[in-house]
């Protein structure tokens, strides 16, 4: 009960935030122009910051788990690779197939990750979990750009274009940002990391504002095939390879729940602007980011059942 406490507890104000969106559109308070523009600016101001930020506050001194931390590199890496050689086999339309490719393998372990250790591992050393966010976040971010800058239109890919792509995006220039200043131990002057960080705190709410003010439900309908496509492989495909994978070669406890946030959390809130702001189906980015957030109350609660159950996690 107290695992499916946490899971609605940490959703359901994401479900709110998109509601009140949703409701604002309705009212006639912002229009699409409007949240079509607020988008770009979470896309290239907001979420960077939240991204760099996340990055910074890594812990430096923590004990390194590298098997666990060298596994999730090379799982998420192989979920890509997965899916960039299947996904286009699958599926006709260009503009769908980026965005099926970063909802399947890349998670919201930003906002997931280190809640849900600390919660099922209150009083123990959870610094793995803050270790992962330099790990993952910075492959999810990388190779959903590629993703998308292959499939995300109906152009044709062109090397000179994708790295172009990519090394002009602003969550990857973020990341290295965040890497660099990591890595160097380097502290922003307290005038100038205060209002940094009060903007990046907006990103995920305003994300998930615009996201709700954005959605059309009769769009998710259209997309009703894809949509089951990508929630099931997000929430149980997904998860139900890695952590078996995990538990066959002796991860456990806290490196396990970890990997649960990484692998079975649902898709990242900045799937849908990067989506929109990339040319890829951002009706489909905006309903997957819905439907996995709601469906992942049920979906983490019996992963963490399961796991408990057959003594994995102590």
């Amino acid at each position: 009960m107290e695992n499916l406490l946490f899971s609605v507890n940490t959703v359901l104000p994401l479900l709110i935030m998109m509601a009140v969106g949703f409701a604002a559109r309705h009212f006639g308070l912002v229009n699409a122009q409007a949240t079509k523009q607020i988008n770009g600016c979470v896309f290239k101001i907001f979420l960077p910051l939240l991204l760099a930020f996340n990055i910074i506050d890594t812990p430096r001194d923590a004990a390194v788990d590298v098997r666990t931390l060298v596994y999730a590199l090379i799982t998420t890496l192989t979920c890509f690779a997965v899916l960039f050689l299947l996904v286009p086999r699958l599926v006709k339309a260009r503009r769908d197939r980026g965005v099926i490719i970063q909802c399947v393998a890349r998670s919201n372990y930003a906002i997931f990750g280190i809640p849900l250790v600390n919660m099922m591992y209150p009083s123990a050393d959870v610094s793995i979990a803050a270790m992962m966010v330099a790990i993952v976040v910075p492959v999810f971010n990388v190779m959903s750009t590629i993703a998308l800058m292959i499939n995300g239109s109906d152009q044709k890919p062109d090397a000179k274009r994708i790295l172009r792509g990519v090394v002009t995006n602003p969550l990857i220039i973020a990341t290295v940002a965040g890497l660099l200043l990591w890595r160097l131990g380097v502290r922003l002057p307290g005038v100038i990391d205060t209002p940094l960080r009060k903007l990046a705190n907006i990103s995920s709410p305003l994300a998930l504002f615009v996201l709700g003010a954005s959605l059309d439900f009769g769009k998710a309908r259209a997309n009703a095939k894809l949509l089951t496509w990508s929630v099931l492989g997000r929430l149980v495909f997904v998860p139900g390879v890695f952590l078996t994978g995990a538990a066959l070669i002796g991860i456990r406890d806290v490196a396990l729940a970890s990997l649960i946030a990484v692998y079975a959390s649902p898709c990242s809130v900045s799937s849908y602007p990067m989506a929109q702001q990339m040319g890829g189906n951002d009706d489909l980015a905006g309903a997957q980011v819905v439907f996995t957030t709601t469906f992942s109350v049920i979906t983490v609660f019996f992963w963490v059942l399961i796991l408990r159950s057959l003594g994995l996690l102590m």
